[in-house]
């Protein structure tokens, strides 16, 4: 049933695509070029520019149900978002954007759609204002406030399902220091892991009752050299109740260095952790090195999390970490690899293997993960893309999971697979 479905899937967007497949650079939005400002209120509405990004997503978990009784998760989804964004009025501009996510046919239920998380979490169909800021540049400053996507190191927009994560927040950045670019923010709400939520959350029991203010930064100074970094901030140590909240402050810096040798060589480096309240506090560090032979992209990497859990706001900081992202990680040591292959102009095949040891009694972070991410450019509006991943626990973990006893620690095995056509106009 799924090899039929996945080849009906590719047959699917092999037609919409239309006409013969040339691939092509990698794909951004069609969209006109806008003036720097305008002076004329109306014609700024009229300059302003309509982008509409939309995916068909299937999705396949499957766990080891024979053990665990836990339900494989599966769903068809159509959506994505509409945008509009004003052209620039004396430096202002405003911006609107929907998102959405429609269950396409009646091949997998609600139910089977819960886990999947390209729906709600009762499997329901997303609708929602997903975007409402309003911005203002001036020089080298950008204010911006409202609901937007974030991309910093620790607070990501996490796009990897079929909606990417949003949330309401007020940033300033700078870019006047030479290669240099600073971010202040702060942060009330969001709308969860990949939007599933379908509506903008007070996480004010993790967060605080005050929400999360950050500074982030990105510097380029020294030749072959890229430095980034993150200080997030809990700005009240209690949630709405009076509860102390867990985490106090969310850290990260890393670096990458271009080698003067072979081809694209670098060597990266990471560092991070959390301040707890009533406990110890947590420490990242991490290391990466990589190549370029012909058309192999070749990388080793190393993480290791040490004395306490280690907490993102939402994000995919570690270098051993392609799957979760939003956290938390027990303290534990990762190895891995990973070879891109790129035969083909606008073919790229990714694959990947880690070996995660826990150092905790639980066993959360126990497991092998495989990991395969293949995209196709179709055209210069569309592409293709398949993702899987094997994570096998260890048989510890197993145990943990399977001893019957709740919160007992350990986790099931789980097999992802996904097909996603993107079609942006």
């Amino acid at each position: 049933m799924k090899k039929s479905l996945v080849l009906s899937v590719v047959a699917s967007t092999m037609i919409m695509a239309g006409g013969p497949i040339a691939p092509v650079d990698p794909i951004d939005p069609v969209v006109v070029p806008l003036p720097d400002k305008v002076d004329d209120f109306g014609q700024a509405l009229k300059d302003g520019k309509y982008t509409t990004k939309t995916r068909t997503f299937y999705f396949d978990r499957s766990f080891d149900e024979d053990r665990t009784g836990k339900p494989n998760a599966k769903a068809l989804t159509f959506g994505g978002i509409m945008k509009y964004e004003m052209a620039s009025y004396y430096g202002f501009k405003f911006g609107l954007a929907f998102y959405g996510s429609e269950r396409i046919g009646g091949l997998f239920s609600r139910e089977e759609g819960r886990g999947t998380s390209i729906l709600g979490r009762k499997g329901e169909d997303l609708n929602f204002l997903g975007e409402a800021y309003v911005q203002y540049d001036i020089a080298d400053t950008m204010l911006k406030v409202g609901r937007q996507q974030l991309k910093t190191p620790l607070i990501q927009n996490h796009d990897l399902r079929i909606l990417p994560s949003v949330y309401e927040a007020a940033i300033l950045r700078n870019k006047s220091l030479p290669n240099t670019m600073v971010e202040l923010g702060y942060v009330t709400k969001y709308t969860g892991f990949t939007s599933k939520d379908g509506k903008f959350n007070d996480y004010n029991t993790r967060w605080g009752k005050d929400g999360l203010g950050y500074i982030s930064f990105k510097n380029t100074s020294v030749e072959n050299l890229s430095l980034r970094g993150q200080y997030v901030k809990a700005l009240s140590d209690t949630d709405k109740n009076g509860a102390t909240i867990a985490v106090d402050d969310y850290r990260y810096i890393d670096a990458k260095y271009t080698l003067p040798v072979g081809n694209k060589t670098y060597i990266k480096a990471q560092y991070g952790g959390n301040a707890y309240n009533n406990a110890k506090d947590s420490y990242l560090w991490g290391a990466k090195i990589g190549t370029t032979y012909g058309m192999f992209d070749m990388a080793l990497l190393y993480d290791a999390i040490v004395d306490n859990d280690f907490k993102a706001v939402e994000s995919g900081p570690m270098y051993s970490d392609w799957q979760q992202g939003y956290g938390r990680y027990e303290p534990s040591k990762a190895v891995g690899g990973q070879i891109v292959v790129k035969p083909l102009t606008g073919l790229s095949l990714k694959f990947g293997y880690v070996d995660v040891k826990s150092d905790m009694a639980d066993l959360i972070d126990d497991f092998t993960e495989f990991n395969f991410d293949g995209k196709y450019t179709i055209n210069s509006y569309s592409k293709l893309r398949v993702r899987y991943s094997k994570k096998d626990q260890s048989k510890a973990s197993e145990a943990l999971r399977f001893d019957g006893i709740d919160g007992n620690g350990g986790r099931e095995d789980r097999d992802d697979f996904r097909i996603i056509y993107y079609l942006n106009f």
